[in-house]
């Protein structure tokens, strides 16, 4: 009867625990060339020099690594103005996954690290 308790104990929190599903680097390269390269540039460093505003350089060391990921995600979710940048970030909640804004994000991480 107590190993039987016992088993229910250690299955209870294997059970519980929540799926961590890894990020789609490949999907969320993807998904960055359809949705943010046209302003970002394909290798994240602004590419479009004409646009105004000018757009961040994603790959800039001491600004990107320093800013967490939800505040990334918040940025593509709710657009620029969610977090005091400019109105030209759209909102892109309404379009992409919450799991597809994570894997832009990744792929976004992989970018600074080239």
């Amino acid at each position: 009867m107590r190993a039987g308790r016992l088993a229910a104990v250690v299955l209870v929190p294997l059970v519980a625990a929540p799926l961590v599903r890894a990020a789609d680097l490949e999907r969320g390269a993807r998904l960055y060339a359809r949705y943010c390269a046209g302003c970002h540039g394909p290798d994240g460093q602004g590419g479009a020099h004409t646009f105004m505003p000018h757009v961040e350089n994603l790959t800039r060391k001491g600004y990107i690594e320093l800013l967490p990921d939800d505040y990334l995600a918040t940025v593509i979710r709710e657009g620029g103005v969610a977090v005091g940048k400019s109105s030209y970030m759209p909102a892109w909640g309404g379009t992409i996954a919450e799991e597809d804004i994570a894997n832009i994000v990744a792929h976004i991480r992989r970018l600074g690290a080239r």
